[in-house]
């Protein structure tokens, strides 16, 4: 009997013992339990990080971006001062263009300036033409004769310096002085009782 109960007691010992076991294996699933929770929570960690990352990522990228509508703007102002430039380059060949045509006009000025003296001189030699055609019909009373050349078979030809007419006058303030270079003759009359009558053909007038 007692080693029966002994039996039953070491028995109970070894159960007893197996319970602590279990208890002990019991704590340890909980320990692995717990653990694994943390393993999770680290993973969630990590994926936070990963995700703060992204963020980061995301949030340079929009600094580049606003960096880059700056550049945008930047270059929206550089286009605008260039159509402004072009302006101004229209403007100032539109300038140059009527600085040509300034020149021309003036050029056109100086012609006319020219067209009206030529129409000057031709209107003072008209009046010389006038002046020739009444000397043309003049009566010659009195002439010095420096030297006289008399040939039989040729016209007369008399060398006139100064003849003074005091019938024909251009302006009622002063006589006309006239020149007479070459003058051919028809005929000559010498008689001292008359005057000389002449056919002038040829007069220069100064």
């Amino acid at each position: 009997m007692l080693t029966e109960l002994l039996k039953l007691s070491l028995i109970e010992t070894e159960l007893l013992r197996l319970s602590l076991i279990e208890t002990e294996l019991l704590k340890l699933s909980l320990i692995d339990t717990e653990l694994l929770k943390l393993s999770l929570i680290e993973t969630e960690l990590l994926k936070l990080s990963l995700m703060e990352t992204e963020l980061l990522k995301l949030s340079l990228i929009d600094t580049e971006l606003l960096k880059l509508s700056l550049i945008d703007t930047e270059l929206l102002k550089l286009s605008l001062i260039d159509t402004e430039l072009l302006k101004l380059s229209l403007m100032l060949t539109e300038l140059l263009k009527l600085s040509l045509m300034l020149t021309e006009l003036l050029k056109l000025s100086l012609i006319d300036t020219e067209l009206l003296k030529l129409s000057l001189i031709e209107t003072e030699l008209l009046k010389l033409s006038l002046i020739d055609t009444e000397l043309l019909k003049l009566s010659l009373n009195d002439v010095e004769f420096d030297t006289l050349s008399l040939n039989d078979t040729e016209p007369l030809r008399l060398s006139l310096n100064d003849i003074e007419f005091d019938t024909l006058s251009l302006n009622d303030a002063e006589p006309i002085r006239l020149s007479l270079i070459d003058v051919e003759f028809d005929t000559l009359s010498l008689n001292d009782a008359e005057p000389i009558r002449l056919s002038l053909i040829d007069i220069s007038v100064e």
